[in-house]
């Protein structure tokens, strides 16, 4: 019985030894000297964290994709705005310039220079014709 307990005890003494040794760092001293030359990357705890850093590194390079995708976004938006307002502008113009010409006085000018135009312009001014009888289908003519 005794056997047993001493042989429980060296098991749980090994596991503990076990345990510290899997805890402890693997000797690798924090300098300037091992951050430059890399030893720093070898050390155990680099290694066990290695997949976290990876995807840290991923992310990193996510965010910053996103930021000049959105950023190209920003400016293509501004550059349409413009165009848009400068398009604005354009047919604002030209839409006063087509009412300019197609003024009644601007249109009998250019009539009177042309030599085929029989039109004149009235000296009467018109004016509107009511008539209040009935019509065909029994209903008031307006």
């Amino acid at each position: 019985m005794e056997d047993d307990t001493e042989a429980e005890k060296k098991e749980v003494i090994d596991a503990l030894n076990n345990m510290d040794e899997d805890n402890a760092d693997d000797g690798v001293e924090l300098s300037f000297r091992t951050l430059i030359g890399g030893d720093i990357l070898q050390s155990r705890f680099m290694l066990k964290q290695i997949v976290f850093i990876i995807y840290c590194a991923f992310l990193m390079i996510l965010y910053t994709a996103n930021r000049y995708y959105s950023q190209d976004e920003v400016i293509e938006i501004d550059n349409l705005r413009e165009a848009l307002r400068d398009a604005k502008y354009n047919e604002l113009t030209q839409s006063s310039e087509l009412m300019n010409y197609t003024r009644q006085s601007n249109v009998e000018e250019a009539l009177k220079h042309t030599p085929d135009s029989v039109l004149i312009s009235p000296e009467i001014a018109p004016y509107l014709i009511k008539k209040d009888s009935v019509d065909d289908d029994g209903g008031w003519f307006w």
